[in-house]
């Protein structure tokens, strides 16, 4: 699932900040020192999932009613999950970088909800639909965080996103049900059963 919503992603930035695939590159990969060599002279906007965990403030309780192919049947609600970017843009020069980081910041302000029309496989028939959030904070962990990585400390947009999950879409189908049979037992047979295999 989460792969699916790195493509969302892809998607979605591509349109509406926009970021066309000739001229730059979107990647998803731990921006570290080794990552960062490695890269080419193309503008890079690289999105890195770091954290996934519930999100249990946007939780809904009981029950829903959801229909199927005309059926109306209840169920639990789906679980809504936490998945925390860092988002940063790579060119040569600093003054790209910042006017790349710049125009994705814009986007992400201005596109609070991720359109239907941006989904990619099961997240396209679930809702509500994925939320951009950046997160707020005093930049303490900043320092740490690139330290982790091994890397260059840079800016950086610290983006979650609240996806709506629905394991069930990727559990496998039977196969449909084209034929339906019914027997009744005659009386002897039921009471047979009902004896068991050691009564006489």
């Amino acid at each position: 699932m989460l792969h699916l919503l790195d493509e969302t992603l892809e998607t979605f930035l591509r349109k509406v900040v926009p970021l066309p695939a000739r001229d730059v590159d979107i990647a998803f990969e731990a921006p570290d020192g080794e990552w960062s060599a490695a890269l080419s002279s193309k503008p890079t906007v690289d999105l890195y999932l770091w954290d996934v965990r519930p999100n249990l403030a946007d939780r809904d309780y009981g029950e829903v009613i959801v229909e199927s192919d005309g059926r109306r049947f209840r169920r639990d609600p789906l679980p809504r999950v936490d998945c925390r970017y860092l988002v940063t843009a790579w060119t040569s020069e600093v003054r790209d970088e910042h006017s790349l980081l710049g125009d994705v910041l814009s986007a992400l302000l201005l596109h609070p909800v991720i359109e239907a029309e941006h989904l990619h496989g099961p997240f396209a028939e679930v809702r509500p639909l994925p939320t951009l959030k950046l997160r707020t904070g005093d930049g303490s962990e900043n320092s740490d965080f690139w330290s982790a990585l091994g890397g260059q400390l840079k800016p950086g947009l610290d983006l979650v996103v609240t996806a709506t999950l629905d394991a069930a879409l990727r559990g496998p189908a039977g196969p449909p049900v084209e034929v339906v049979e019914s027997r009744v037992a005659g009386l002897e047979e039921i009471q047979l059963a009902a004896r068991g295999p050691d009564e006489p």
